[in-house]
């Protein structure tokens, strides 16, 4: 959760920072301006999500190992981290926490 609320201050801040120190005047440039910065801003963000999300699985999977190996007793910090996100960001039904250490350790 704390990944969409820092996603937004950030897109607040930057809108906000836009419009008060930049002022365009002739409606041909603030249209031309305003279809450059929406699909930008668009692809930036989606492109962070996708990114997001595997690379912090793949540095789960030592943990991950360390779960499975351990039958659930050895629970690291990252693995934690993937399973709060995994949590947060998918729908039920959810997998367990063996499962997910068991899809982290044969994927990444």
């Amino acid at each position: 959760m704390g990944l969409w609320k820092t996603l937004t201050a950030v897109i607040t801040l930057s809108i906000s920072a836009d419009a008060m120190a930049w002022y365009v005047e002739n409606p041909v440039e603030r249209a031309l301006s305003a279809t450059t910065l929406v699909p930008t801003m668009i692809l930036g963000g989606t492109t962070a999500f996708t990114v997001y999300g595997p690379s912090m699985m793949k540095k789960a999977k030592s943990d991950a190992l360390a779960f499975v190996g351990s039958d659930g007793e050895i629970r690291g910090a990252q693995f934690e981290q993937a399973s709060h996100y995994y949590r947060a960001t998918y729908p039920s039904p959810l997998m367990s926490d063996m499962q997910l250490a068991q899809v982290i350790a044969a994927q990444y």
